[in-house]
């Protein structure tokens, strides 16, 4: 950040908190409303200029014998210092430097929570390589793409994924592979007895032994070079479909994950202190995995990794583990309401429960503060707002501190607008518009998908580069942001972002589909689930199981059997709107009317 950039924010605020005279503009992005809840400390801070391994030893050199993580699984708990931690970080470094991994480097990492996950996102960002982020449940078809598009020199995965990893490789032949025991870093010879006997009865370990984690690792090459730090170095890329749905690959450097940590240690700063517990629970798949991730370390936290990410064990681990920080969406959140299981000061460590991911509902959010208060919690809902190509969260809303029925307010070194669908012009306070987000985290780009990233990012005439969210907000004069729609069709099943559009468009290419439309409808477990309505070309009781069998195949075989849809109804025609286009806002509304589903199937 400038520094003649820094010196205006510090303006802003003190106009802001009536300080300075001055004339605000009237409009959010001119004004920054929530500067003035930042010290003027906090804003003269300089951003962290660091790799992200740098910036972790940094913020821990002084700590080595704090716990950094505690690998949670199957009943079994393995303690891991900070010493121990970047010792093994340095060993993967230099067993990974031997395989021949060097600088710029693409190498695909299919891992569930699991340490040997994290050391080697650390490793390969010391030696200035590039983690690419895979889903471990990817079809072998889906595998194959990412690994053709991203051509890396090495893949490393869970044993959960080699068979998936076997067929796709037909096609790509790769040869340098690793495959770990998602048990590998557990002390307790039983479990891990247990577990590997499991995946050899299931044929899901590799027969050359030196394709395994414990040959890789049992060397122990310490001679490797450090590059230099560099400004805006690509250091991860994970797949997202983003606002649109189509599969791509977010591009983030060192900056842009450090920046976002160093935000929200000013948010932090108060709220928990070094070794204080941090459930984590997300996908290290996901950017959010990542982020919240580096975050917990570099804050010093205690950090418990949890293979187990299910909505269903999520109360149950929250109040095993009485964390004082955890990130959630909805669709853990709402498990803890008219659970019994909660009880007076179950959740007393509580002091940053954190929703987001999507918009969680006014009504349950209340409920939700009342279930927190009642379990002994220090703080109420926190909400958050971010995205995949934001590098995380942007905004949050600090509990009972914060405006109910809001996403918070932006982090200190970000900015929004509200722009006018319509128009194109920049609106004013409490008009409602897509949202656009600018921040140091942002994004470089799309892997090789330019013309995607086109109809995102926007370049402003003063060469600020933009963020279109898709979604419709509003922001008030303190600076607290209220989702009110999505511009686009997105919506969340389970923990899974589902786009109608590209759902439709793969369903319409099946034998006898004459017309679709997907749409969202309640569901007890995943919150929301696909619901595809359809229109056959030849229609009798026999074309509509088969066309049922067709749709969950190509469904699970192109994106993913956690999206499957789970409802069915044929029609003799679809309702269309005025322009011509499927009325599919009408659709899901005498769905959500009725909820009578019939499946078929």
């Amino acid at each position: 950040m400038r520094r003649e950039e820094i010196e205006h924010n510090v303006y802003l605020r003190n106009i802001l908190l009536g300080k300075e005279m001055g004339t605000l503009s009237g409009k959010p992005n001119l004004d920054k409303p929530h500067l003035k809840f930042y010290s003027e400390e906090a804003l003269l801070e300089e951003l962290p200029q660091n790799t992200m391994y740098g910036y972790l030893y940094e913020q821990n050199k002084m700590y080595l014998s704090d716990t950094a993580i505690v690998f949670d699984a199957v009943n079994c708990r393995e303690t891991i210092t900070f010493r121990e931690f970047f010792d093994n970080i340095e060993r993967v470094a230099g067993n990974l430097a031997e395989l021949g991994i060097t600088e710029n480097d693409k190498v695909a990492l299919c891992f569930a929570n699991i340490p040997e996950s994290v050391y080697t996102i650390y490793a390969l960002n010391k030696l200035g390589a590039v983690s690419c982020l895979i889903d471990p449940r990817m079809t072998p078809k889906a595998l194959e793409r990412d690994l053709l598009e991203l051509d890396v020199k090495l893949f490393i995965g869970i044993y959960e994924c080699y068979k998936s990893f076997k067929k796709a490789n037909k096609k790509v032949g790769l040869r340098n592979y690793i495959f770990v025991p998602t048990l590998n870093a557990l002390s307790k010879k039983n479990a891990k007895t247990i577990y590997k006997l499991s995946k050899i009865v299931d044929r899901s370990v590799p027969l050359d032994k030196n394709k395994n984690w414990e040959s890789f690792y049992r060397k122990n090459n310490r001679k490797y070079s450090i590059p230099m730090y560099q400004q805006n170095k690509l250091a991860i890329i994970s797949y997202t479909g983003g606002t649109t749905g189509v599969h791509k690959g977010v591009e983030l450097s060192n900056d842009a994950l450090n920046a976002l940590v160093h935000s929200h240690k000013c948010i932090m700063k108060d709220v928990v202190t070094r070794g204080d517990i941090f459930m984590d629970i997300l996908p290290q798949f996901m950017i959010y995995g990542i982020f919240s991730l580096h975050l917990s370390l570099c804050l010093g936290l205690k950090t418990y990794l949890l293979i187990d990410s299910s909505p269903k064990n999520f109360a149950d681990n929250l109040i095993r583990i009485n964390p004082t920080m955890v990130f959630g969406g909805p669709v853990h959140w709402e498990t803890l309401i008219g659970n019994e299981k909660i009880r007076p000061n179950s959740l007393s460590n509580m002091k940053a429960p954190v929703s987001g991911g999507e918009k969680l509902p006014l009504k349950k959010e209340k409920l939700l503060d009342d279930i927190l208060i009642y379990a002994g919690s220090q703080e109420t809902m926190c909400n958050g707002y971010g995205a995949s190509e934001l590098g995380g969260s942007v905004t949050l809303k600090h509990g009972k501190r914060s405006k109910t029925g809001t996403v918070g307010r932006l982090h200190i070194f970000d900015n929004a607008k509200i722009v006018s669908t319509e128009t194109g012009a920049e609106l004013s306070y409490n008009e409602i518009g897509e949202l656009y987000i600018t921040t140091p985290s942002l994004m470089m780009g799309y892997y090789n998908c330019k013309e995607e990233e086109e109809k995102v990012i926007k370049v402003d005439e003063s060469g600020v580069r933009w963020f279109a969210t898709g979604d419709l907000a509003r922001i008030d004069e303190n600076g607290d942001i209220e989702l009110t729609g999505r511009r686009k069709r997105l919506f969340v099943c389970g923990l899974n972002n589902v786009y109608p559009p590209a759902m439709e468009e793969l369903i319409n290419a099946l034998p006898n589909i004459k017309k679709c439309v997907v749409v969202n409808v309640p569901d007890k477990e995943l919150r929301e689930v696909p619901k595809v309505h359809i229109v056959l070309e030849h229609d009798d009781k026999k074309s509509q199981t088969e066309a049922v069998s067709q749709i969950k195949k190509s469904v699970e075989e192109n994106i993913g059997k956690e999206v499957l849809p789970r409802y069915f109804e044929f029609h003799e025609e679809l309702p269309y709107t005025a322009n011509g286009k499927i009325d599919f806002e009408t659709v899901r509304k005498k769905d959500v009317e009725e909820m009578e589903f019939k499946e078929i199937g």
